[in-house]
């Protein structure tokens, strides 16, 4: 102890300015790398975080080749000399869980616009309404007190005799194109109805992705707005 008192007493002033600037040098460097970890830790939790989430934007909203989309929302695929009809997956990925309640009848007439299927949404009615007139062959019983999940698939919800009348349907390239424009409609709409980037979609707000079922995380008051907006053949 007293030989390393005696050699630092001996250093010049100069050495000890340099031996405080190296200790602060070090000092920051430590300091630095400890929240560079801190922070490649935390964007990673949030990475992970996020990556659980199902989002979607206008690549994952489709119509199957061979299917036909309304401006309902509600699409049609001709089989023999009826037309299988369902909900397309705009409308499941936006709303989320889409319970049924009630599907029209065997056998009753229907006219373009009808309301052909009933469902709760966060505890609100939505209606969807037919793309097509004709007679109801038959009905998907399955799908009653169920949530939709597979819009193009097992979750239809009717079959309608059809005689082959398709007009206003839209399939192909501008069945893509007005779906597209759905999403930037949907978008304008979520961001009038919400304050809250979260409840949306992280990304959003940068022109990305939405959260999956993004309509039953807001207000009630959305799905009926949303209803009025997107279901009732007044976004041509």
């Amino acid at each position: 102890m007293e030989i390393a008192f005696i050699i630092t007493k001996n250093l010049t002033h100069e050495r000890r300015i340099k031996l405080v600037i190296l200790f602060v040098i070090l000092t920051l460097i430590i300091a630095l790398s400890i929240e560079h970890i801190i922070a490649k830790q935390r964007k990673s939790a949030t990475v992970s975080l996020v990556s659980d989430i199902p989002v979607f934007d206008k690549s994952s909203v489709y119509a199957p080749s061979g299917y036909l989309v309304s401006n309902y929302h509600t699409w049609a695929h001709p089989e023999d000399k009826a037309v299988k009809v369902g909900i397309d997956n705009f409308a499941v990925k936006a709303l989320g869980n889409i319970f049924i309640k009630y599907i029209a009848n065997p056998g009753e007439s229907v006219k373009k616009g009808d309301t052909i299927i009933k469902a709760e949404v966060h505890g609100q009615q939505i209606n969807f309404k037919s793309p097509l007139s004709g007679t109801i062959k038959t009905i998907n019983n399955l799908l009653f007190n169920n949530t939709v999940k597979d819009a193009y698939g097992k979750d239809w919800g009717l079959i309608i005799e059809n005689e082959d009348n398709k007009e206003g349907l839209m399939s192909g390239n501008q069945a893509q194109h007005w779906l597209k424009k759905e999403m930037r409609r949907l978008k304008d709409f979520l961001a009038e109805s919400s304050f809250a980037p979260e409840a949306v979609g992280v990304t959003m707000y940068d022109g990305g992705n939405i959260v999956e079922g993004v309509l039953s995380s807001l207000n009630e008051r959305v799905i009926p707005d949303f209803e009025e907006q997107f279901l009732n053949g007044n976004n041509e």
